[in-house]
């Protein structure tokens, strides 16, 4: 299968990452996580209209969209809160300030708590984690031990937390209690070496995972199959997300991070948006559940 660059903008991101597909609304959501940019915009047909650009004057990793409308983004250190109107009303911390790490992928899981990792900004390994951000707004660890974290997924159940841990290069799963949102018996479902990136679960299970430097998306089975693979006009894959009102659709973000000028004119759709439509359908998107108004 072939995915198509997308029409309707001609964006060519430095880091095109965390695409995440808002329900109520209708709406895209995705990144520039080195130009610190959210975008939203509509999807018709094979075309992603850009409807809103917003700068958080930081590098952000991810976004997830609040059940009353409002906005979570993972910047550098923090999780901030936007209200529906697109004012901040709180940055909960989340590392330390002079930690060399930064926020990076981020997803909510079944029971609408916003899980965000943090990535190595330095030579240190298994140093970084995946945190939860609590409907509340409190903030706790889930996993430990991580370099490099990336694509976070759920089994259709619930009951099972996929992982991408991009150093090494493995998909782990977990077990996971969604009433405590706990995750345990961490394991490998495919030592798979390169560098996954993001992923997407399908409504029958299995992941949708992208390679970055690789220039693909593959379908891998719950016990680490590759069963089918979607080729990219772009080196660098950074995330799936099954969208539309069916949720039929693959959205696909690319980069142009760290390429030569040499290989920029080789792949004219490096940092594009891809759209591709594969035989099955996603898992339903989860919300956060907290509120986004003002607290104080």
């Amino acid at each position: 299968m072939l995915a198509r660059v997308t029409t309707g903008n001609d964006l060519r991101l430095d880091l095109g990452e965390g695409p995440v597909w808002d329900a109520a609304s209708q709406r895209l959501w995705w990144v520039d996580s080195e130009a610190g940019l959210v975008f939203s915009g509509r999807i018709s047909g094979d075309s992603v209209i850009v409807e809103d650009v917003r700068s958080m004057g930081e590098k952000v990793g991810s976004v997830a969209p609040c059940v009353d409308g409002g906005l979570l983004v993972a910047g550098a250190h923090h999780v901030h809160v936007v209200d529906p109107h697109g004012q901040l009303v709180d940055s909960l911390r989340v590392l330390p300030e002079l930690q060399r790490s930064r926020l990076n992928d981020g997803t909510c899981d079944p029971a609408g708590r916003f899980l965000v990792g943090s990535i190595r900004l330095d030579g240190r390994e298994r140093q970084e984690c995946l945190w939860a951000v609590e409907p509340d707004r409190s903030v706790r660890p889930v996993v430990e031990g991580i370099t490099v974290s990336n694509g976070i997924g759920f089994a259709p159940d619930g009951r099972t937390m996929y992982y991408v841990e991009s150093r090494p290069g493995a998909i782990l799963a977990f077990d996971y209690d969604v009433t405590s949102g706990t995750a345990s018996h961490r394991r490998e479902l495919w030592a798979c070496g390169g560098t996954p990136d993001g992923l997407a679960v399908d409504a029958e299970g299995y992941l949708w995972v992208a390679f970055f430097g690789e220039g693909d998306v593959r379908r891998i089975s719950p016990e680490g199959e590759v069963i089918d693979t979607i080729t990219v006009e772009a080196r660098n894959v950074t995330c799936p997300e099954f969208v539309g009102p069916r949720l039929d659709r693959l959205v696909i973000t690319t980069a142009r991070y760290r390429m030569s000028e040499a290989d920029l004119s080789r792949q004219v759709h490096a940092g594009a948006t891809f759209i591709a439509d594969p035989s099955v359908g996603g898992v339903a998107p989860v919300a956060w559940a907290g509120s986004t108004r003002c607290s104080g």
